[in-house]
This record gives C-alpha cells, structure tokens and sequence, in this order.
C-alpha cells in the first residue's frame, strides 16, 4: 500500500515560516506544502514562488473554501491565533498552532473540545518536549545519577525581536498587548520546567521595563525608533510544582548576550547542565558526586542502551503530528501542556500585580 502524502497549508509568510516550516516540510514527513496565506498578499506570492507552493491566498478563509489540504500550520502573529485556529479546526483540518495557541484558557479549551468534536488531532509548539538532550536529562534524573532532583533554573532571554534577529517585517506588533517577551519567550521557558518536572502547583513574579525606546537593527525597517513601554520586557518567575520541586525562570528581551546556561537542574547528589544549541542534539553536561565509586565532577554521559530520538529542525512538529494521525495517539506536543503553560503566563499578571503567589487551576 502507498504511504499517503499529507498535504501541509501553511498560515503566515513571516520569518519562521519562511525560515523554519517551508524549507522543512517534506524533510520530516511524508508531506508536501500545497498552499501558503498571509494578510499581506505581496508576501504570500513572494512565498509561494520562493518554494514552489502551487496555490497563495490573502486570507485563511479564502484558503479554506478553495484549497484542499489535510493538515495547517498556523504561523501567523501571536495576536491572530485563536481566530484562525477555531476556523481551521471548524473546517476539519488536523491542526499545527504556533505558541500561543490562544489568548485565554476559555478560548484554548474551546479550541481543544473543537478539535475533539471534529475528530482532527492538534499539536502546538514549541517543540522542547521532543528535544533529545531533555529526553536524556529525564533518563539521567530516573536513573538517580544526580541523587534526588530538587530545583532547576532555566535562562531563556534575548536582546528584542528588533536586535536579536533578521527581519524584514516590523517587529513593533511584538510590543503590543497580546504579544510581548512573556508570550514570545517566556512559554518557551515555562515548558522547558513544565517538561521537566511537570505540572506547576503556584508561581510568584517580578517584572520592568528596561528599555521604553528601541530601534531596529536590520532588515527594511533598519533605523526604525519604537515606543516599548506599554508591557514589561523582563520576567522573573518562581514556579512551585505539583512534585513539591521548585523552578526559576528568567526571561524577556532584555540580554544583549549571557554565557549563563539555558538550564540547569539541581539534586542532592549531582547538577545536569545545558550549555549548547539544542538543535544540534548535545549530550547535557553531568556533575557527579558519588560516594560509591569515591568520584566528583564534570562528565559528558555516553547515550543511553535506548537513545532518545533526535530532531532535525523546529519543523519536527509536523512528524509528531502525522505520527499522531496515522496511529491514533495523542502527540507529544499536546494541547493540554500548552494550556497549562498559557495559565501560568495568564496568571502572571496577577503575580506581579499583587505582589503574591498564584495558585494553578489545569494540569496536563
């Protein structure tokens, strides 16, 4: 029997569609692009070309009525998601969401009893859940080589979206309400812990603005000043988890650079460290403290008898999902992780606002 071709529409030409899902698609499944929509029409047909999309559109409904395909990937702006996820997922469409999936916990919970009700599987980003080098940490911590893990530290921060990256869009949506450094950096943060360790029990917060004036570095918006001092750029979160372990996130647009490790995870007998890329699929670094062999230190671990699988790209997303329809299973990247880390950023606020712990109401 022929395997099927699944056949990816692909929902905002910006930078990570551009740079991460398109070149990436048929690279990690059986999967082909057979359409591409933006808001801005110029950069739908520019996409499209670029790839050899055979079909563009200006909007996802136009998409929808005219385009058949099995599968969406919705890269649109953050502000735009829940629309566009709700009218995919109307038309039966197996769903792939750009963090965040939604701007609430009742509009995500509407789109996951959406997706059940049509019988289509939904996976979000990010991908830190299929990673290898935290699917080896999880090996290390069961096996007890750092004793009994009992907090960790995770430092996921940049200098802006206008310093940090290329872009040859306006970067200025990501300092508006609904957008900003908690939801544009801060999910990433909170389901790496939320990996680790599960589900958050209560969180504290402090935030600022360290910067209200920013100016664009690259691309065609080069030398563009903007006002950023509606939301905070910097984020320091306290995470009690449902285990009873303990987290600290930093994170925002606030690091022109840091040699600071994006992880680091604590037990009574040893540390895991995350010190390299993790698109390059790094063994963590392992401090040991051993009575029985009479040894301490740094080592690299050797890959375990079952080795965790390695990712290829950011797109691998898409293999989770297609793994998830042609089995019928749940995917990796569940809804439910996401909604909970969408919690805590909705709570947040409130954290910071009454100076107080925040208690969690989802799981996953």
């Amino acid at each position: 029997m022929l395997k099927k071709t699944w056949r990816v529409a692909v929902v905002g030409c910006g930078s990570f569609a551009n740079g991460v899902y398109l070149p990436n698609i048929e690279k990690e499944a059986p999967a082909k692009c057979v359409a591409v929509c933006d808001i801005i029409p110029e950069r739908a047909k520019e996409t499209a070309e670029r790839f050899g999309v055979p079909q563009w559109y200006p909007s996802v409904y136009e998409m929808i009525k005219k385009c058949d395909f099995d599968i969406a990937i919705d890269a649109a702006s953050i502000q735009a998601h829940h629309e566009i996820n709700m009218a995919l997922l109307q038309a039966g469409k197996h769903l792939i969401s750009q963090k965040p999936a939604a701007p609430t916990i009742e509009a995500f919970d509407a789109q996951i009893a959406l997706a059940k009700e049509k019988g289509v599987k939904f996976n979000c980003a990010p991908i830190h859940p299929m990673r290898f080098d935290l699917a080896v940490a999880q090996q290390l911590m069961e096996s007890g080589a750092i004793g009994t893990p009992a907090y960790l530290k995770c430092n996921l921060a940049h200098g802006g979206p206008e310093y940090f990256q290329y872009r040859n869009a306006d970067p200025t949506w990501f300092f508006e309400d609904g957008a900003g450094a908690l939801v544009d950096m801060g999910v990433h943060g909170l389901q790496i812990v939320t990996t680790m360790f599960g589900p958050v029990e209560s969180i504290s917060c402090l935030s600022m603005i360290t910067d209200p004036q920013r100016k664009v570095r690259s691309g065609a918006y080069n030398g563009q000043q903007m006002t950023t001092d509606k939301i905070p750029d910097e984020y320091l979160i306290s995470l009690r988890f449902v285990n009873g372990k303990a987290g600290f996130v930093d994170t925002g647009f606030s690091q022109k650079a840091s040699k600071t490790p994006q992880l680091e995870i604590y037990g009574t007998r040893g540390t895991i460290s995350f010190t390299k890329p993790y698109m390059q699929n790094p063994m963590p670094e392992v401090y040991i403290d051993s009575d029985a062999i009479g040894m301490r230190g740094w080592i690299t671990p050797q890959p375990w008898e079952t080795v965790p699988e390695k990712i290829n790209s950011q797109c691998c997303c898409l293999k989770d999902l297609v793994r998830a329809i042609e089995n019928d299973t749940e995917p990796v990247l569940r809804p439910e992780h996401a909604r909970h880390v969408l919690e805590i950023m909705t709570k947040i606020p409130q954290a910071i606002r009454t100076e107080s712990t925040v208690r969690m109401e989802t799981t996953f």
